[in-house]
């Protein structure tokens, strides 16, 4: 029987956690409940009581579990939490996900969803509208990865129908290009879908990690000349480690001239459509055939919020319908309610609410406040790295990556192994969480500004904190 008492307990221990998390007293308060030091998986294994009982426990006695997981939890509320492509708390969303939880639905019919399937449907209209697209459809995913091999698949049937019934047996060799530089999901879609590794072409990327276009014209050519049937291009909107944006109008008016489904993995970047002033880093996407968007990444979203839209309605349905569905979805209009039979899913949890809700509470224009604020706290950064002498970037910044080294002066330590050690200390110190990348032989920060609890102190801090310990590593041994 629900006791609304037994829910108080963990409520009050999130709100303490979350306070810790956003708490702008210190920027020294710890990742981790226990210390600023992450254990190791097989020490932490021995720590936790982990084994499941044979017999159950009152809903009281969960305190000491909820009390082993917070204290190990990556806090990715605090204002120094860089590490991902996500991170930061929306009131609102956590309200969404609550709601959802606790009504408990899945989303492939209107059925036993109703007001869940409206608010998702309007979202993707609002979302297709931002794109560009004039008569768009879509769904949430279960991420960005997800999506980008759900296109792949409706640009499949697109170039060969009749593949749902007959199969690869005896087709031709498809071939899809990407950028050098594109997500890893691609290389996994290929797999799944039957249509191979080697027949996923990386196009060449230029000295900004952008899509050489040229070079792509080349590539389907020879394709072409192959006996293949080129059938896919992929443009990037905010590559993973640099955050560059590839030349999506240039891209689009080769896939029209050559006739390939054209998609924008705007998983990370797509979100700057919010704002005016930086939307223009998507010039072109109107032109695209589908997009993913990832509201758990910029808009702050909690995990996992992630959209696919297509512009050609009726594309979803017509490669994910098929038959013996009969007990389920009752709908026969030409526009069906249910979105069950247009999706590569079948349960799929409500994540629609928690967007829906955050929307209402910012609105248009507080989307827009907020994305600009981080493409303010990124130019601050990259303004700090550039005045320093023992900072440096290594590639150009186009949206809120930064990518940087700290340059050593000793040869205690090389650019490359100073980078881990300083990152190191600040994790095991609590001092911040900031991942690491590498491009041509060189490993360095790879800084993300998309938490909606930073604030320039504490960008000013991270920065001090990693100065401070690099000059402590790299100073000279009397």
């Amino acid at each position: 029987m629900f006791q609304s008492s037994d829910y108080l307990n963990l409520l009050q221990q999130l709100e303490h956690f979350f306070q810790d998390s956003t708490s702008r007293k210190t920027m020294a308060e710890p990742f981790y409940g226990e210390g600023t030091h992450p254990l190791n998986p097989a020490v932490l294994r021995e720590k936790l009581p982990l084994a499941l009982p044979a017999e159950g426990k009152p809903l009281q006695k969960l305190n000491d579990d909820i009390t082993n997981y917070l204290s190990h939890a990556v806090k990715t509320a605090h204002p120094a939490y860089f590490n991902q492509l996500w991170g930061g708390f929306n009131a609102a969303c956590f309200m969404g996900d609550v709601l959802t939880s606790a009504t408990n639905t899945s989303m492939y019919t209107h059925e036993v969803a109703p007001v869940a399937t409206l608010i998702e449907k309007t979202l993707i209209a609002k979302v297709g509208e931002l794109i560009g697209f004039d008569n768009p459809e879509g769904q949430f995913t279960t991420g960005g990865s997800n999506g980008n091999l759900m296109a792949l698949a409706i640009a499949r049937h697109r170039a060969f129908p009749k593949l749902k019934q007959a199969g690869l047996f005896q087709q031709p060799r498809l071939i899809a290009f990407v950028s050098a530089e594109s997500h890893y999901s691609f290389d996994k879609a290929v797999q799944l879908l039957g249509i191979g590794s080697d027949n996923l072409w990386k196009v060449p990327a230029d000295a900004d990690g952008k899509m050489d276009v040229s070079a792509l014209k080349d590539l389907i050519s020879k394709a072409r000349y192959q006996g293949a049937e080129p059938f896919f291009v992929a443009g990037t909107a905010g590559t993973t480690v640099r955050g560059a944006y590839d030349p999506l109008d240039k891209i689009a008016a080769i896939a029209r001239q050559e006739n390939l489904w054209f998609h924008v993995d705007g998983a990370w970047g797509a979100s700057v459509l919010l704002s005016p002033t930086h939307r223009a880093l998507m010039k072109g996407v109107e032109q695209a055939d589908s997009v993913v968007w990832d509201a758990h990444k910029m808009m702050g979203m909690t995990l996992i919020c992630s959209m696919l839209v297509v512009n050609q309605r009726g594309a979803m349905m017509s490669t994910f319908s098929a038959k013996g569905t009969e007990y389920i979805f009752h709908d026969s209009e030409e526009d069906p309610t249910d979105l069950g039979p247009s999706t590569l899913h079948c349960g799929r949890r409500v994540d629609a609410v928690k967007l829906w809700l955050a929307w209402q509470h910012l609105g248009d224009r507080g989307w827009e406040t907020l994305l600009d604020r981080y493409f303010t706290l990124a130019a601050k950064a990259e303004s700090i790295i550039t005045a320093h002498k023992s900072l440096e970037l290594v590639a150009e910044r186009e949206s809120v990556n930064l990518c940087f080294q700290y340059i050593p002066e000793s040869n205690r330590y090389s650019a490359n192994e100073l980078t881990l050690e300083i990152r190191q200390r600040l994790i095991d110190r609590g001092l911040a969480m900031v991942n690491y990348a590498e491009l041509d032989g060189k490993v360095f920060f790879r800084l993300v500004i998309c938490n909606n609890q930073t604030r320039l102190e504490d960008l000013e801090h991270f920065f001090e904190s990693l100065i401070a310990i690099g000059q402590e590593l790299d100073a000279p041994v009397l």
